[in-house]
C-alpha cells in the first residue's frame, strides 16, 4: 500500500468481517496508512516495492493461513461477498480459486457500461496451488495450477480513481509500464498500431460495450482508455527506434 489510508478504512472494515487475519503491506507511505492498517489489528508488514505482482507475492507468503482473499486498499468486499465468501470456506471450496465479480464507481456512482461494466478477478484462493508471475510489471492476477470457479456474487467494489486528473496520472503510469511489458517481449511495432489500437479501444469502451450510457464518466473513462492504448504502442514504437 502506498499513501491509501482514506480509501483504506472501508476496505479493512470490509475484510473484518471475514478474515481471521488481515496483513496489510506497505511499500514506503507517506501518509497514515500504517497507523490506520493497525488501529484496525492488521499486520502491517512493511517491504519497499518491488512491483505489484511481488508485493502481492509478498503477502501471499507472510500469511498465516492457507485460503487468501486478496484486496487492494480501494477495494470493498461488499455484504453478499462476506456472506458468500464465509459460506464457502465454511465447507469444502470444489475450486482452487474463485473469481470475484466486481463492480467500480466514480464520482459517487457506479459506473454500469463500457470497460468498467462488467469486471471480475481472481482474487480468492488456496496458496497452495498457484502464485503470481512476478514478471507480470502491472495487470497482475494469481495464475492458478488447479481448478477455477466464480463466487456467483457481485462481491467487491472498486474505487480507484477519485477524480478526472487521477484517471490521466494513472493512464500514464499504466501506458508506461505496459509499454515496456511489450518491449521486454521482444515484439515489433509497426507504426500504424498506436492509432489502430487507440481507435479500437475507444469504440469498445464507448460504442460496443455502451459507454455513453454513463454520460461525460463514461465519455471519459473511454477516451482516457482510448489515450492510454495509444501511448502504450507509441512509446514502445519509440523504445524500439531508439535501440541500436
Amino acid at each position: 500500500m502506498q499513501d491509501c489510508a482514506k480509501a483504506l478504512k472501508r476496505s479493512l472494515l470490509s475484510a473484518a468481517k471475514v478474515a481471521d487475519e488481515i496483513i496489510v503491506v506497505d511499500g514506503g507511505s507517506r501518509d497514515d496508512t500504517i497507523a490506520t492498517a493497525k488501529s484496525f489489528g492488521a499486520r502491517v508488514i512493511e517491504n519497499p516495492w518491488q512491483g505489484f505482482a511481488a508485493q502481492r507475492q509478498f503477502a501471499v507468503d507472510a500469511a498465516k493461513y492457507d485460503w487468501v482473499l486478496m484486496l487492494d486498499a480501494d477495494e470493498v468486499l461488499r455484504p453478499e461477498g462476506a456472506v458468500a465468501v464465509s459460506e464457502l470456506l465454511r465447507g469444502e471450496p470444489n475450486a482452487a480459486a474463485y473469481f470475484l465479480d466486481r463492480c467500480s464507481y466514480f464520482h459517487g456512482r457506479r459506473i454500469r457500461h463500457g470497460d468498467w461494466g462488467k469486471d471480475r478477478v481472481l482474487r480468492l484462493f488456496d496458496r497452495r496451488s498457484g502464485s503470481y508471475d512476478l514478471s507480470d510489471v502491472v495487470h497482475e492476477s494469481w495464475k492458478c495450477t488447479g481448478s477455477i470457479g466464480n463466487l456467483g456474487v457481485l462481491a467487491l467494489e472498486h474505487y480507484s480513481y477519485q477524480d478526472y486528473q487521477q484517471l490521466l496520472q494513472k493512464m500514464q503510469r499504466y501506458a508506461q509500464l505496459n509499454a515496456e511489458k511489450v518491449a521486454a517481449r521482444g515484439r515489433r511495432v509497426n507504426a500504424h498500431e498506436p492509432m489502430f489500437h487507440g481507435v479500437a479501444a475507444f469504440f469498445r469502451a464507448y460504442v460496443f460495450r455502451l459507454g455513453f450510457l454513463d454520460g461525460v464518466d463514461g465519455a471519459a473513462i473511454a477516451w482516457t482508455t482510448a489515450l492510454g492504448s495509444f501511448m502504450k504502442y507509441a512509446i514502445a514504437y519509440e523504445m524500439q527506434r531508439e535501440q541500436p
